[in-house]
């Protein structure tokens, strides 16, 4: 099994320990903006996920199950060969974390603020090989950034 060129990790700042079996979705939102001008470049086209996974007992995802539904066109678009996601198409994409879930299935009175949370983030137009998205993760709080 090949390394997704986009992953990611949760650590679970509030018992410090990577956060695993949470459910994660991956989304292409749209292509690129040449207009900086133009707001609605920057409208969601596609608000359904190409593929989804469950973090490992490290928290981390290195790759995805792809949406058998997906389209041939639309699979070839975002750089996915044979269930192989071997390129990376530049565009906006976004990360959904099942934070909610995953606290309370920690213990069924243990709740978060934070039902959800939504990562989103552009892939620019000579894309690294690489992106990696942490998430830092309490009941109350969660922060991000672009890891390596």
């Amino acid at each position: 099994m090949s390394i997704a060129p986009i992953t990611c990790h949760i650590l679970d700042t509030s018992v410090g320990k990577p956060a695993s079996n949470v459910t994660c979705s991956i989304y292409y939102i749209s292509p690129l903006s040449t207009d900086p001008n133009d707001e609605s470049a920057y409208e969601v086209v596609n608000s359904k996920p190409f593929a989804m996974a469950r973090t490992d007992n490290d928290g981390r995802i290195k790759s995805w199950i792809y949406d058998p539904k997906l389209d041939a066109k639309y699979k070839t678009n975002i750089g996915i060969d044979d269930n192989n996601w071997c390129k990376l198409t530049p565009g906006i994409y976004k990360i959904k974390f099942l934070t909610g879930k995953y606290f309370h299935n920690l213990d069924e009175k243990n709740r978060t603020f934070f039902p959800f949370v939504e990562v989103t983030f552009e892939v620019g137009n000579t894309p690294d090989n690489h992106y990696h998205i942490p998430l830092l993760l309490s009941n109350h709080s969660y922060t991000t950034y672009r890891g390596s």
